[in-house]
């Protein structure tokens, strides 16, 4: 049931990628090696949180009918927030690809900018995780699935 629902297939999840991915190609082709010193290339710290957050509360009202019927099948509120940090984590990979590429090309060892970047994937699945389980804990939510 979790691996069922972690592959990004909404609009807005895409359009999440390319935000990212265009961010990444933007710190790829410019001359500074990326997270060697506080430069353009921090902002992703700060960039990628809001993008996943936005992405997963676009469609919230679908979300919310998936999220009755995970409930309904027998899923629980630790399955359908993996499912969604596993979703926001795998959107945010995608989506900063270009970075990671550059990063091992660079050096075959893992370096400070590859720990920063699983660091940056993790904060996105986090980010996109978190409206889920707000809804979930809503009494909102209780009231419909209640009802």
């Amino acid at each position: 049931m979790i691996f069922s629902g972690a592959l990004p297939r909404e609009f807005s999840d895409l359009l999440a990628i390319a935000i990212i991915g265009l961010a990444s190609i933007q710190l790829v082709f410019s001359q500074v090696r990326p997270f060697s010193r506080i430069d353009a290339s921090w902002i992703l710290l700060l960039f990628v949180p809001p993008t996943a957050a936005l992405a997963a509360l676009s469609n919230s009202s679908n979300r919310e009918r998936e999220e009755l019927a995970l409930f309904a099948y027998g899923g629980s509120t630790t399955q359908i927030a993996i499912r969604y940090f596993l979703r926001g984590s795998i959107m945010t990979t995608v989506g900063l690809v270009p970075l990671a590429i550059l990063l091992l090309t660079a050096s075959l060892s893992i370096s400070p900018g590859f720990i920063i970047l699983i660091t940056i994937v993790l904060i996105g699945g986090l980010a996109y995780a978190t409206p889920a389980l707000r809804r979930i804990r809503s009494s909102n939510f209780v009231e419909h699935y209640k009802g």
